[in-house]
């Protein structure tokens, strides 16, 4: 089994995946708008496409042991935005091989709660992980039904295939 470390969000290590935006910094967020207080607009886009509409889910986890990742998935159109809503957690974040899904692609990143994380088309993840909690909401942001319409995803079967997030 591959492990990996979770390490803090950082734009420099971040970049190749999306972008994110602490949404409880206000000095942070004025650098960002062309509002440069109170209301901060059009932070950050995610492209929908036409077809569908924007939806809001949410993500509740509980702590486990162990942070394996046995499933992984990625859309092929459509961009997926995060926000950990009560507490800090873990993602993992990868791109696709030649031969498709790998564990030996990912890195995952340590997302403060508050801060909004956008994830490119293509890019591959999945679950998220409690930090220090016993669980949290994270408020997801899709097209509706992509789960349906877009999703490539991927079942880790074997133990040696299969990853363990650590901090």
């Amino acid at each position: 089994m591959i492990q990996i470390k979770a390490k803090p969000l950082c734009n420099e290590s971040f970049r190749k995946y999306g972008v994110f935006q602490n949404l409880l910094d206000n000095e942070s967020m004025a650098k960002n708008s062309v509002i440069p207080a109170g209301f901060f607009p059009d932070l950050i886009q995610l492209n929908f496409g036409t077809t569908t509409l924007p939806s809001v889910c949410c993500c509740h986890i509980t702590k486990k042991d162990k942070n394996i990742v046995g499933f992984m998935e990625a859309h092929q159109y459509t961009c997926e935005g995060l926000l950990p809503l009560d507490a800090d957690v873990i993602i993992f974040v990868g791109t696709l091989g030649r031969g498709g899904f790998s564990a030996e692609n990912l890195e995952a990143f340590i997302v403060p709660k508050g801060t909004f994380v956008k994830l490119n088309p293509l890019i591959v993840h999945g679950s998220q992980y409690c930090l220090d909690t016993q669980e949290a909401h994270i408020l997801c942001m899709l097209p509706e039904r992509t789960y349906k319409n877009d999703m490539i995803a991927h079942l880790v079967e074997r133990d040696e295939d299969k990853a363990e997030i650590v901090v």
